[in-house]
């Protein structure tokens, strides 16, 4: 097989446990979920904790929120990106979508700069 498929050829072995599985009724191809301790947890409590900070000072740096809060990096990012939907622009944290009254006054501010 490695003569015609190349580098990137299923071992036997894996061709045979997938066979199995079929066999035995499994139609998707997705991992099963596996016992244990989630990916990212998260409370309202720290979510909220990580907010209050981002807001007291948007420049801090999601190491020092870890270090803040006592929890990991990785916690910290997806809390950023995934819960607050914040972004880093021009080392500022800022929301990725605007409410109304913020785009409008962003409008002010441009047509004054104009």
């Amino acid at each position: 097989m490695k003569d015609v498929y190349g580098e990137k050829y299923l071992v036997r072995c894996t061709i045979f446990r997938w066979c199995q599985r079929y066999e035995a009724g499994r139609l998707n191809i997705k991992d099963l979920s596996r016992p244990g301790q989630a990916h990212v947890v998260t409370n309202s409590a720290t979510i909220s904790a990580v907010d209050e900070l981002i807001r007291q000072n948007c420049r801090i740096t999601a190491r020092e929120i870890a270090v803040e809060l006592s929890i990991s990096k990785r916690t910290v990012h997806h809390i950023i990106h995934k819960k607050l939907g914040y972004g880093k622009v021009c080392a500022q944290w800022v929301p990725k979508h605007l409410l109304e009254n913020q785009k409008t006054a962003r409008m002010g501010v441009c047509l004054f700069l104009h």
